[in-house]
């Protein structure tokens, strides 16, 4: 019978080591889009002569470093919760 479908190869995971592993991907998609937020604000400034254009910016590199840093601070959170000694 092959592994793929063998249910008794499977290794087994706890819970806690979902929460983990969810808490670390977290931490790291908030992390790219935290540093993607960086260079739209930046692009901000090579657009100030076109007002629209630079509030379109500033909006959008905003929003991408408070959905990076909320984010983040979710998956941290949860890490330290699954990796909390009982």
């Amino acid at each position: 019978m092959s592994q793929a479908i063998d249910k008794d190869v499977r290794e087994k995971t706890s819970d806690n080591d979902m929460d983990k592993r969810d808490g670390e991907t977290n931490i790291a998609v908030g992390l790219f889009l935290f540093v993607l937020g960086i260079p739209v604000l930046l692009g901000t400034f090579w657009a100030l002569d076109r007002p629209h254009a630079a509030f379109v910016n500033a909006v959008c590199g905003g929003v991408l470093l408070l959905l990076g840093a909320g984010v983040v601070f979710h998956g941290w959170r949860g890490f330290r919760k699954a990796t909390k000694k009982k």
